[in-house]
């Protein structure tokens, strides 16, 4: 799993996966732009717009701010504990439940995942079946 830090405890039934930051006290998702030494913010809360955030579409808006500007970078990379076992997690857009990743084949028959690519087994699961813990890393822009 690497060195980053893990967090527990995930509110609000959403995995958070990806790049985030912190701005003016607020965390957000971010995504590298073309201009040097910026980023640019995501949100999904009409309320930044009040802080220069521009409408993107579906209720989702953005801003490009310097690197100077946020706090510190960091990625981050959900697991879940399901029966003692670590998987990387995502979340099944469909149903909202968690989907846990193995090609691990014994691990995988044992815990009754079903086989969903060459060396892939993947099972979803209910949220109180596990335990989701975020691995932070730093990131950079290198």
């Amino acid at each position: 799993m690497g060195d980053g830090k893990l967090n527990n405890g995930v509110s609000g039934k959403m995995l958070r996966k990806g790049e985030y930051t912190i701005y003016n006290g607020k965390e957000y998702r971010f995504i590298e732009s073309d201009l040097v030494e910026a980023i640019e913010l995501i949100s999904n809360d009409k309320k930044d717009m009040e802080n220069g955030f521009t409408y993107y579409k579906n209720n989702i808006y953005t801003k490009i701010v310097g690197v100077n500007e946020v706090k510190e970078l960091y990625s981050i990379n959900p697991y879940a504990v399901y029966k003692g076992e670590v998987f990387p997690a995502s979340q099944e857009r469909k149903t909202g439940k968690v989907l846990l990743d193995t090609t691990n084949t014994e691990l995988a028959k044992r815990m009754g995942f079903e086989r969903t690519d060459k060396y892939m087994y993947s099972k979803s699961v209910k949220w109180d079946e596990v335990e989701i813990i975020e691995e932070r890393k730093p990131y950079s822009l290198d």
